[in-house]
């Protein structure tokens, strides 16, 4: 700072000496100049400035102090900017830890009102926004942002008058499971020549390996964060009494659509490895839009196959033309589930067991259709909420 200081002060005390040295190889400081003798003549004090010699440095002095309490400004509201960031997350974290404890039916904000108004006094932050919403079935979310304004580096010609500062907290719960239960409807397309099943299983994306580390994985679970797979319907009217997986934190149940080419009116090839055959994971994760509208996300290798609807009850997941909204007719978009899936309500799969452009289909996503009910959370013990980012 005083090595900057020091070079600022010697180039305005060269820049000062230049102006006069200027005035005076062009005879600025006669009245006789036809340049600027009649203007100095009229303005005797500029005059005056011109001949003098002396104030030298009390000139460099006024003309540094602006860059001077602008570099100042700068340091202290970077201070501040830090001090009011930590303070914005440390609120974060309480924040996202009451939301929550609540659980996902929780509806209480009363908290964020609190931390909105302590923020305001805590840091000087202005237009102080937090959004809170469930981004996972056991998992939170809390933004938090506000403006903070700028104080002695406003003498410098910046494009702003304050700077945006932001924070965002995860939690999760710690002890808890979703408990699903076996689809409580299944529907089977008489017209499909394909042998179909849906398998269940959980995925864990945190848990899923690099590239790099794949070919030391012991079994294609370990390599992509996939429980053990269980069988839970097909398009042959199996019977299916395996129990549906249990999903820990961080876990969510995706399902695995196997496709046999041909094979639905002939068992033998349903799982002949000689047979065509393909394999599709969803690996399902959430994602939140800006609203703050939670979803499911699916992988299936970029496929188009899975259209998913939301139902408030079981009796709505029916086709519309059966009174209930779910989508029916050839040739068409899916459509894609947005909301959490809650307990009471119900998410329906229908699949289309030959994704477009991977041979003839006829997209209208009811090869295989599944209802089932959206899971309940139990938790164990009181202390089951941990921030995890």
């Amino acid at each position: 700072m005083v090595s900057a200081t020091f070079i600022m002060l010697r180039l305005s005390c060269i820049s000062v000496a230049s102006i006069r040295i200027r005035a005076f190889r062009f005879g600025w400081n006669s009245v006789s100049s036809p340049i600027f003798g009649a203007f100095v003549k009229e303005i005797p004090m500029l005059r005056r400035f011109l001949n003098d010699k002396r104030g030298n440095f009390a000139v460099v002095t006024g003309l540094a102090a602006i860059p001077l309490f602008g570099a100042a400004g700068l340091g202290l509201d970077y201070a501040r900017g830090t001090s009011a960031r930590i303070t914005l997350q440390d609120r974060a974290d309480e924040a996202v830890i009451a939301l929550a404890r609540q659980g996902p039916a929780g509806t209480d904000r009363t908290v964020f009102d609190h931390i909105k108004a302590g923020l305001a006094s805590e840091t000087g932050l202005t237009g102080i926004a937090v959004d809170g919403r469930w981004t996972g079935l056991n998992e939170a979310t809390v933004e938090m942002s506000g403006k903070l304004p700028l104080t002695l580096s406003n003498v410098l010609p910046l494009s702003t008058r304050s700077f945006s500062i932001s924070a965002r907290s995860v939690a999760r719960y710690k002890q808890a499971k979703l408990i699903y239960t076996p689809p409580e409807k299944t529907f089977l397309d008489p017209e499909a020549g394909d042998y179909n099943r849906v398998y269940a299983y959980c995925f864990n994306k945190d848990k899923k390996i690099s590239d790099q580390v794949k070919k030391n994985a012991k079994s294609d679970n370990d390599k992509y964060g996939r429980s053990q797979s269980v069988a839970i319907a097909d398009n042959a009217a199996t019977t299916y009494t395996n129990p549906m997986p249990t999903c820990a934190a961080g876990e969510t149940l995706s399902f695995q659509l196997f496709n046999s080419r041909g094979a639905r009116g002939n068992p033998s090839n349903w799982d002949k490895a000689s047979n065509e055959n393909y394999s599709y994971y969803t690996d399902t994760e959430f994602s939140a839009d800006a609203n703050g509208v939670m979803s499911e996300k699916y992988n299936l290798g970029g496929w188009s196959i899975l259209e998913t609807v939301l139902c408030p009850s079981l009796e709505s997941c029916k086709p519309k033309s059966q009174g209930g909204i779910i989508p029916e007719g050839k040739n068409r978009t899916p459509e894609h589930a947005t909301g959490t899936c809650s307990p009471g309500k119900y998410m329906y799969y229908g699949w289309e067991d030959r994704p477009p452009g991977n041979g003839w289909t006829d997209q209208d996503y009811d090869d295989i259709r599944i209802i089932i009910a959206c899971p309940k959370l139990e938790t164990v013990g009181q202390d089951v909420v941990r921030l995890i980012k």
